[in-house]
């Protein structure tokens, strides 16, 4: 009778387990869906943004290479 018991209290400590890691694996998926949302809301608020740090270095950056590519240095020639 004992040993039954012991295995009754086994499996029901098993169900729980799975049960409390079944609502964090769901609790996690709807966390990730809710900051992916958010992460491509922001993103295609950036896109549109002319003031942002980032906006403005990609375009200095994007600048200067076309201009490289445009007067190469004279040095540079073959």
């Amino acid at each position: 009778m004992l040993k039954l018991s012991r295995l009754f209290a086994t499996q029901i400590a098993a169900q729980k387990q799975l049960w409390q890691l079944q609502n964090e694996v769901e609790h996690l998926r709807r966390e990730n869906a809710s900051l992916r949302a958010q992460n491509d809301s922001m993103r295609a608020g950036m896109r549109r943004c002319v003031t942002c740090e980032y906006r403005i270095d990609y375009k200095q950056r994007q600048n200067r290479d076309v201009s490289v590519m445009q007067h190469p240095a004279a040095g540079d020639e073959s």
